[in-house]
């Protein structure tokens, strides 16, 4: 709160500083003009006013014109270019003091003198030729009014000037303040936000955007957008933690035990033996549930980053078929294959290669002993579908919605044998989003239940079909 104080203050300073120059400005500059225009107007009376009583002069030259003058407000007096006063008016007891200007002039020629009574004056030197004589005409009005304008403008002025920044000081206050309102609230945002960062429920709450479309309501709906980002970072960094920490615990626990109790009193080699397979199966489990978790936060932070190459994905659902066959026969499970059409595809062989995995293995987890598994490839109308149906146990239609989030299990597994611990249709929701696919799902409890993965049959962007082998080594 202070830093935004000290900046209204310096903005405030700034904009009434600025506003000070150019008032302060303005008004030396129409006093320049005000103080070269009067006395010009004034020289331009002086002139015309001389001019018919010059021409009397020269028309009249014994004449006594300027003695008889007795104009109120103008004086006059008629010189030689020695400075002796000739004629002058009546209004002049004496001659005027000329400040010290000569008369010996070549054109009119203006200054201030002052009257013997110390009256300031406005005067002009008109040269002129009188029977071949060079004479000057001296006139001269009074200049209090002008002065008292000046002076009267001045005293105005800094009034003005004054008034002008203490009124510019309150509309600053109020512009820079109101101006300012939406940063203070960001700042004040953010603090809050800053505070709440270890809420479990998340910490960002949308800054209210007033003025959508101007500089302010641009920065606001920014650092919405950031913070949310920032939330959404947060949010994906405690899911990863909450399910690293959910899953590896019950591995860790059964190493830990099965450790201690190992070690609590001397074993054969058999019971090492079996100590060490049973060991080796949860570095297995533990293995699986890392790279799940990696995946899915790599998916989380829109990471997950696609080796696209041409590919025949039959091929690629043959070879998983092909990896858990063992896992079927242990159970007596036949794996029934329509796999026969070739069907080109663009995509990531490793990444369907996991997806067909977990569809099987969760078919085979959770089917009896002695039915069947379908597995069924198809190319329709743009798309190709591959299904996996099974005579499982199936799920209910309470749990169907569930059955893509992170650990849930709609049943549990029906002999505990290793798994994925409840990430595996996480991971292939995640794995389908990426391909730009989509997923069914058809289950009803005790029949079975039916998967099917769509994916957009995209066309290959460097090395054609033609180019790979037509069949692959399967091993079984």
């Amino acid at each position: 709160m202070m830093k935004a104080k000290s900046l209204r203050f310096r903005m405030m300073l700034l904009f009434c500083s600025v506003v000070g120059v150019l008032l302060a400005s303005s008004y030396l500059a129409f006093w320049g003009l005000l103080s070269h225009e009067v006395p010009t107007q004034l020289n331009r009376q002086l002139l015309e006013t001389a001019r018919p009583i010059i021409a009397d002069l020269m028309s009249e030259p014994k004449g006594q014109d300027v003695n008889r003058l007795d104009i109120p407000g103008e004086f006059f007096e008629l010189l030689d270019p020695a400075g002796r006063v000739l004629q002058q008016s009546k209004n002049l007891t004496a001659p005027m003091d000329l400040k010290g200007i000569s008369p010996q002039v070549s054109r009119p020629t203006f200054g201030i003198a002052s009257l013997r009574n110390g009256e300031s004056v406005r005067i002009a030197f008109i040269p002129f030729q009188q029977a071949a004589q060079p004479r000057v005409l001296v006139l001269a009005i009074p200049t209090l009014g002008t002065n008292a304008v000046l002076e009267s403008f001045g005293s105005v002025a800094l009034l003005l000037f004054a008034v002008s920044l203490l009124f510019t000081a309150g509309i600053s206050a109020f512009y820079v303040g109101r101006s300012l309102a939406p940063i203070t609230a960001l700042t004040e945002h953010a603090a809050l936000m800053a505070k709440r960062v270890t809420n479990r429920e998340g910490f960002w709450t949308p800054l209210a955007v007033s003025s959508p479309h101007d500089e302010l309501g641009q920065l606001a709906a920014t650092f919405n957008h950031l913070l949310q980002g920032v939330d959404s970072a947060v949010r994906q960094l405690r899911q990863f933690v909450t399910d690293a920490s959910h899953e590896l615990r019950t591995p860790l626990a059964v190493l830990h035990g099965e450790t201690e109790l190992l070690l609590s009193k001397q074993r054969s080699a058999e019971e090492y033996r079996k100590t060490l397979c049973m060991f080796d199966d949860e570095f297995k489990k533990l293995t699986r549930i890392v790279e799940g978790l990696f995946t899915l936060s790599m998916a989380d932070a829109g990471q997950l980053h696609l080796v696209c190459e041409p590919i025949y994905i039959n091929e690629v659902l043959e070879e998983a078929c092909a990896l858990v066959t063992s896992r079927a026969r242990a159970k007596d499970i036949r794996i029934a294959r329509k796999l026969d059409e070739e069907v080109a595809y663009f995509g990531d062989e490793a990444f369907l290669h996991q997806l067909f995995l977990i569809f099987l293995d969760n078919a085979i987890k959770y089917s009896p002993n002695g039915t069947t598994v379908r597995v069924k490839l198809e190319n329709l109308d743009g798309s190709i579908r591959a299904r996996f149906e099974d005579e499982g146990i199936g799920i209910s239609s309470e749990h169907l919605p569930l059955i893509f989030d992170r650990f849930y299990r709609a049943a549990p597994s029906s002999n505990g044998e290793a798994h994925s611990g409840g990430l595996g249709l996480a991971i292939a929701q995640a794995i389908v989003r990426a391909l730009d696919g989509s997923m069914e799902c058809e289950s009803t409890p005790g029949v079975g239940s039916t998967f099917a993965v769509i994916l957009p049959l995209t066309q290959p962007r460097e090395e054609p079909f033609e180019n790979l082998p037509k069949q692959k080594l399967i091993l079984r």
